[in-house]
């Protein structure tokens, strides 16, 4: 024997690579440097921008709803999800009858009987009866400018008090339950009558009812 170790014989994959027997460098390690450089950058990074947003989706996280930024300021604002529901729920109903009194799809509609029975069945909101009163109780005043997709919005078609009640759709128009011999059906604010006759708008969904 000469007292030659033969190191290859210890490794399966024979003439392979021998192990390096010299020692590591110790040199200092390049990682917490650039650790806190990324920290660093997602701390500075916008929610729902950016690569972090792209992984998220990757993941099916993109579906959590997140709050969206208003075209006026630069605050963000909550989404709410409950007006697709809403309004989801009133075009459902856009061709039944008109009736008096009515307050299911069954019976046919009047006009608070139709906003009644979609924010009830669309949101669990159970909102007062007639188109009066849930001008005077129900959500938050609403300038027309600042009009969302679910708003209540009220007019008086006579000389006495609030009348009439539909929902708001976006892009100037509302459904509503119309009058005797019609049908549920989308109209134009601006249209004539209906711009003669508005009065306001509520935010019901602010509502704790």
């Amino acid at each position: 024997m000469t007292g030659r170790v033969d190191t290859i014989a210890h490794y399966p994959a024979a003439g392979g690579p021998a192990p390096n027997p010299e020692p590591r460098h110790r040199a200092l390690p390049w990682w917490p440097p650039l650790l806190a450089a990324l920290l660093l950058a997602a701390c500075a990074s916008v929610p729902g921008e950016g690569p972090a947003s792209a992984g998220r989706e990757a993941r099916g996280e993109a579906s959590t709803p997140r709050p969206l930024r208003s075209p006026r300021t630069s605050a963000p604002v909550p989404l709410d999800l409950r007006a697709n529901d809403v309004l989801m729920q009133a075009m459902g109903l856009i061709g039944t009858r008109y009736r008096f009194g009515g307050s299911n799809p069954q019976q046919g509609f009047d006009c608070s009987g139709f906003t009644s029975w979609v924010f009830r069945e669309a949101v669990g909101l159970a909102l007062p009866r007639t188109a009066a009163d849930q001008f005077a109780e129900v959500g938050t005043p609403v300038p027309r400018d600042a009009l969302a997709a679910g708003d209540l919005v009220f007019f008086r078609q006579g000389r006495g008090r609030i009348d009439h009640v539909g929902i708001y759709v976006g892009e100037g128009r509302f459904v509503h339950a119309p009058s005797r011999g019609g049908r549920v059906r989308i109209d134009v604010l601006d249209e004539p009558h209906w711009q003669r006759s508005y009065r306001g708008a509520k935010r019901a969904l602010d509502s704790r009812h």
